[in-house]
């Protein structure tokens, strides 16, 4: 039996030990001739790691000018003859629609954008005279991402690829998301669904039935022209496939031409695709493919993902009634320097060893094996917040300090009291309040919350599985 614990015992050390390397250190792969560590980064809040600050403003660009007659007639652009009376600036923004309602309208669409591209440690202002916005935004590689989507309309039309002619808006979307599915084949492909509303549903099945391939017939050719054009045909057959409608003679002389109409899907006016449909759609459901491969790895799965998810949130969001630019994009540098965070880090190590060795002074053995269990507490909440992509603030510094100081405390009571299960049962009832706090900021995105709730949670878990193994006698 005392073979036994031993062995157990030796097991949870190792696990701890691997737990600690693996969170102070990494885990290092070889991949294109470098080393790469592949435990996330820590994700630092705006500041600690500095935050990009961005101005909005309306725009004021000039979109046409229109010219006009003595007799104020409208003057074509192809007309250089008639003499212009006078001139008129179409502006991008019309005077009718710089109100504070709009402004409000946008600030809302940025809001939805941040919150669908899961930014949530941001500030934003707005001018309520101008409509300026103000963001300040954390700086990471998703950082220019988000200042192209911010400054986008959003404006989302599916029009008639010949003529331009609007057949469907913003206002027929009910909503857009992206996702990645495999095939029987073993492709994976990732895409993006528009569904539409009850309104954009029928719009889209009518354009599903008009926008299609079709075949028409022209009649009255007699068989010699029949015979000559397809001998024509056979000679010429490498120009005729560069054709766009392809054309044809049947047995009585009719002419058959295949004429395509299609629709085109616009975003700010840039053309995404052209395409028509072979059959009708009722589901009021428009998907669209992003990428596929049959062998793509896990990194081009996620870009592909990554693109879509973008488009998605940028027409979900809904369109800005006023037209911004971006005015100012500038990097802010944090008030903390690295020596600051280095020193205070020494000084939680310090402290955290000071503990540490009053354990061992007090405790002899079982004073070694539970600063041994702090230790992978650390080194396990620490990976928790890599994994769960958690900005860790100034304010989540403290609250891992905290945590650390409540597994303490909890250790500490646990020595004390020889009863593991009473320990943790007294420490769950004082930690209550603080773990309701905790789920309250989480669910309102608040990144302290997160911090905390990881921190209590791993600590009250932690303590009644590897600590008490550890300390049980």
């Amino acid at each position: 039996m005392k073979k036994y614990k031993g062995l157990k015992l030796t097991l949870i050390i190792l696990v701890i030990i691997l737990l600690a390397i693996i969170s102070f250190g990494g885990v290092f792969i070889q991949k294109k001739g470098q080393y790469i560590n592949i435990l996330p980064e820590y994700q630092l809040a705006r500041d600690l790691n500095g935050y990009r600050k961005i101005v909005l403003k309306v725009s004021d660009e000039v979109e046409e000018t229109i010219k006009y007659d003595a007799e104020g007639n409208v003057i074509a652009d192809t007309d250089t003859e008639t003499e212009v009376a006078r001139t008129e600036e179409k502006k991008v923004n019309s005077e009718e629609i710089l109100t504070q309602e709009n402004y409000e309208k946008v600030k809302a669409v940025v809001e939805k954008r941040l919150s669908q591209m899961n930014v949530t440690d941001y500030i934003i202002k707005q001018s309520n005279e101008s409509g300026t916005i103000i963001l300040e935004v954390p700086e990471n590689e998703n950082t220019d991402v988000i200042v192209g989507q911010m400054s986008s309309q959003g404006k989302f039309e599916i029009v008639d690829n010949d003529t331009n002619e609007v057949l469907m808006t913003n206002d027929d979307i009910k909503s857009v998301r992206a996702g990645y599915g495999r095939s029987s084949n073993g492709t994976v492909t990732v895409f993006i669904n528009f569904e539409f509303n009850k309104e954009g549903t029928e719009k889209f099945k009518n354009i599903t039935n008009t926008y299609v391939e079709t075949t028409q017939t022209e009649e009255g050719q007699d068989s010699q022209n029949v015979n000559e054009q397809q001998t024509e045909e056979t000679q010429n057959a490498e120009q005729a496939q560069q054709t766009e409608n392809s054309q044809s003679t049947d047995q009585t002389g009719d002419k058959q031409e295949t004429v395509t109409k299609e629709i085109a899907l616009k975003l700010d006016d840039y053309t995404l695709l052209t395409t028509y449909f072979d059959n009708e759609v009722t589901n009021g459901i428009l998907q669209l493919s992003v990428g596929s491969s049959s062998n793509a790895t896990q990194e081009q799965l996620q870009e592909y993902l990554l693109e879509a998810s973008n488009l998605a949130s940028l027409v979900d969001s809904g369109k800005m009634p006023v037209v911004y630019v971006v005015d100012q994009n500038q990097f802010i540098y944090s008030d903390i320097t690295s020596q600051s965070i280095a020193i205070s880090i020494s000084v939680a190590i310090a402290i955290v060893a000071i503990g540490m060795i009053y354990f061992i002074i007090k405790y002899k053995t079982k004073g070694i094996l539970a600063s041994i269990s702090l230790v992978g507490y650390i080194a396990l909440l620490l990976i928790a917040i890599r994994y769960f992509n958690v900005e860790v603030s100034i304010a989540g510094l403290i609250e891992i300090a905290l945590s650390v100081i409540i597994s303490y405390f909890i250790e500490n009571s646990i020595l004390k009291q020889g009863e593991i299960t009473k320990a943790v049962k007294n420490a769950l009832i004082i930690l209550i309040p603080s773990l309701i706090i905790a789920i309250t900021f989480t669910f309102m995105e608040i990144s302290i919350g997160v911090v905390l709730f990881w921190g209590i949670a791993i600590a009250l878990l932690y303590q009644i599985s590897i600590t008490n193994l550890m300390l049980r006698d």
